[in-house]
């Protein structure tokens, strides 16, 4: 976990160093001494927001996605009868599941495998960790800790910033990110109207209260795996 702890820490300086950016060029909305050709419109602005809400998004989902990666490539050091059912379950539903629906004759295939891949005792190799249905938000993020019996230890500052319901709609900070992204990478809103009601000391009332969100989601992970939970408790012993 700690190449993704470093990972996380290069996303957040860089969104910082995008973040000065805007508010260098937001100082020259209007600007009438600035050369024609360098005029900047509070338009230019609306659209580098869009740009910053889809950027928080993607650390969003890139810290999240190596993190589980991390956690797959992680267990799979011991033999599947030493792991926790959660985890023995959430192999089984990466490697036979597949994303259908219904079981059809393809999982049936798989599930035939999966039984002879067991019963073999060998080693398996590292497993793609299924999300939850939809974008990453902190409902999705938690179910999937749950699932692997990951305890999100957050303090209580982190907690409450993530998780109070001040946006839209009354949704959480995650929740408000994942829709205003969606809403772009959609087409429901143009980049230009993506972000408009939006300021730039909002973005960074936002990315404050993700940012470290994911590192404490991170740092649960790492001690998950650090203290070995995802073993039965007789192997940990």
């Amino acid at each position: 976990m700690i190449d993704v702890l470093a990972y996380l820490d290069e996303r957040e300086e860089e969104f910082e160093r995008h973040l000065q950016i805007a508010r260098m060029l937001e100082a020259r909305v209007d600007d009438v001494d600035a050369e024609e050709d360098l005029h900047v419109e509070i338009r230019h602005i609306n659209t580098l927001k869009s740009g910053l809400l889809i950027h928080l998004y993607n650390i969003v989902e890139a810290i999240t996605s190596r993190t589980l990666a991390t956690v797959g490539r992680t267990v799979v050091a011991e033999q599947p009868k030493k792991w926790t059912p959660e985890v023995l379950k959430e192999w089984v539903r990466a490697v036979v599941w597949g994303g259908e629906e219904r079981i059809g004759n393809g999982v049936l295939s798989r599930l035939a495998g999966v039984s002879g891949i067991l019963a073999s005792g060998n080693m398996l190799e590292a497993f793609e960790i299924k999300g939850e249905p939809g974008s990453w938000d902190d409902k999705a993020i938690k179910k999937v800790a749950e699932r692997l019996g990951c305890e999100l230890v957050l303090s209580q500052q982190v907690k409450r910033a993530a998780y109070e319901k001040v946006y839209r709609d009354e949704t959480t900070a995650l929740k408000h990110l994942a829709n205003r992204r969606n809403a772009i990478a959609h087409g429901s809103s143009t980049f230009e109207d993506g972000a408009y009601d939006l300021t730039l000391d909002d973005l960074e009332d936002l990315a404050g209260r993700i940012l470290p969100y994911l590192r404490g989601v991170a740092e649960s992970y790492k001690a998950y795996l650090a203290d070995r939970k995802f073993l039965a408790e007789e192997e940990v012993a």
